[in-house]
């Protein structure tokens, strides 16, 4: 049985996507038990009894855009903080959330804890699945030195070899691929990468390369990652609203994107399975944040990347 952790209350369109996700997964999933933490004062019907899931009544909620302090951490009635302490003491097996990047990776590092000292944890996207490859990081973390961009590399790595059976094969995302360009920290974090047995490094990636091509593992600053995902996402969404209605194509991109990658990005480098999905999706994306929780949790995810990283050859 894998047991789903549903923080309810993050998502812009309110906990209701949560509850029929849940109820939806339920439905075509029998090895599936889900414990959704919510806010009573949502004033919400919730959903039927079933023998597979159980609602947690929480009395605090983390909004999206409240500043990480250090009054975060004592938040312990947070739907946000409950779902993460059941991971920690084992009565969960992953957490799907839409709530706050920032207080998730603040409160997931201070709860789980990390895998490695100095390794900070990352937000990776799957921006193709088959064959694999990874965008690493999304956000979690901003000013990055070229130890933290190593880093991003090996957990992308290891998560490519964990759910895949595609070699990595690491490329810094840069401005060209020529060796004098790139900021200092980029040139750096290529010397350093370049220096190691694991994980494989073929050098510069440009933005052009992070949808096909050889390397599979795009690593980059949170700010620039996010930025990349956005502005991906949002042509995306602007060709589909102008070939909508021509002989089917804006269904043609909606399929793909929808089936061609998981819902969410999932935080690899802490002490357990978490997915994050977007602030604003709606429940077709809920449902698919859920299944990627269900897909690392089958896989142990974390403990698959935690055997990788302690592994004496790197």
């Amino acid at each position: 049985m894998i047991r789903v952790a549903l923080d309810a209350m993050g998502g812009d369109l309110g906990p209701r996507i949560a509850f029929d996700g849940a109820v939806n997964i339920l439905s075509r999933h029998q090895d599936i038990a889900i414990t959704i933490y919510y806010s009573p004062h949502s004033n919400l019907d919730l959903p039927a009894p079933h023998d597979r899931l159980s609602l947690i009544a929480c009395s605090d909620v983390i909004d999206g855009d409240e500043e990480i302090v250090l009054s975060l951490f004592r938040r312990r009635n947070s739907t946000l903080y409950q779902s993460l302490n059941a991971l920690a003491q084992k009565s969960s097996d992953v957490v799907v959330t839409l709530g706050s990047t920032g207080a998730m990776v603040a409160l997931a590092r201070h709860i789980l804890g990390v895998l490695r000292p100095k390794l900070y944890p990352a937000l990776i996207r799957e921006l193709y699945s088959n064959p694999l490859r990874c965008l690493v990081d999304l956000g979690a973390n901003v000013h990055c030195p070229p130890s933290m961009l190593v880093g991003f590399a090996e957990l992308g790595a290891a998560y490519v070899e964990a759910l895949s059976d595609e070699v990595p094969k690491v490329g810094l995302l840069n401005v060209g691929v020529e060796s004098s360009k790139g900021s200092v920290v980029i040139r750096e974090t290529d010397r350093l990468l370049s220096d190691r047995a694991w994980p494989p490094y073929l050098g510069y990636a440009e933005g052009t390369e992070l949808f096909e091509g050889e390397k599979n593992v795009i690593v980059c600053d949170g700010m620039v990652g996010n930025a990349v995902l956005k502005a991906s996402e949002g042509l995306l969404s602007f060709l589909m609203s102008k070939l909508k209605g021509l002989d089917g194509t804006s269904s043609l991109f909606e399929t793909f994107y929808q089936t061609e990658r998981r819902h969410g990005a999932c935080l690899v480098g802490v002490r357990g399975n978490l997915v994050k999905g977007h602030g604003c999706s709606d429940l077709a994306a809920m449902i698919g944040a859920i299944e990627y929780g269900i897909d690392i949790a089958r896989a142990d995810l974390y403990s698959a990347i935690e055997a990788r990283l302690c592994n004496d050859a790197i």
